[in-house]
């Protein structure tokens, strides 16, 4: 028997698989030179967090595009406090440095399955130490920004059928960058 019969036929199959699409790891993938035109990538950033001594209640009461009817629906839980967090934020990247501060407004404690549930985040620009403008928001069940592995991202619930509206199974996260004027989601 010949060998060439056999490497023909793994030669054919090879080729057939590679046109299929098969075996070829999706993650690689082949580019020409970048052309003159092309913009460049958006320069990688470095976001962190630490808690913050600012009221982030009244950040939110003098936030004109929040108003006074959904301040007023933020209720004291049982320890007289409202359940608002701040947390200032500093984000670095090649163009430069900007200040933050993310205010997060949570439900009261007494939540199932150990969820820590969210009403939102609203995240405001720092000029010398207080809050300038806002320059993000996402109001939502469960939704919150946070500072994770040095990234700024923003968290949501993923929830899969058959999940409690205070129990998802899991988060998902996507990532926030700075575009100059305010906070944009990077790759939703």
């Amino acid at each position: 028997m010949s060998l060439r019969k056999p490497l023909a036929v793994a030669g054919a199959v090879l080729c057939g698989l590679a046109l299929a699409g098969c075996g070829i790891d999706p993650r690689v993938r082949v580019e020409g030179r970048p052309s003159q035109g092309t913009a460049s990538p958006t320069p990688a950033q470095t976001a962190v967090g630490s808690p913050s001594d600012l009221d982030g209640m009244r950040m939110l009461r003098e936030d004109p595009r929040l108003g006074t009817q959904n301040t007023a629906a933020i209720k004291r839980c049982e320890h007289g406090r409202f359940p608002v967090h701040a947390e200032e934020i500093s984000l670095s990247a090649d163009w430069g440095h900007v200040d933050l501060v993310a205010v997060t407004v949570y439900t009261c404690p007494g939540r199932s399955c150990g969820y820590e549930g969210t009403r939102g985040t609203y995240v405001y620009r720092l000029a010398g130490g207080q809050p300038d403008r806002r320059v993000y928001a996402h109001e939502g069940a469960g939704s919150r920004v946070e500072v994770r592995d040095a990234a700024l991202v923003l968290v949501r619930p993923e929830y899969r059928p058959g999940d409690a509206a205070s129990c998802p199974t899991s988060t998902r996260e996507t990532p926030l960058r700075w575009s100059g004027r305010a906070l944009v989601l990077d790759g939703a």
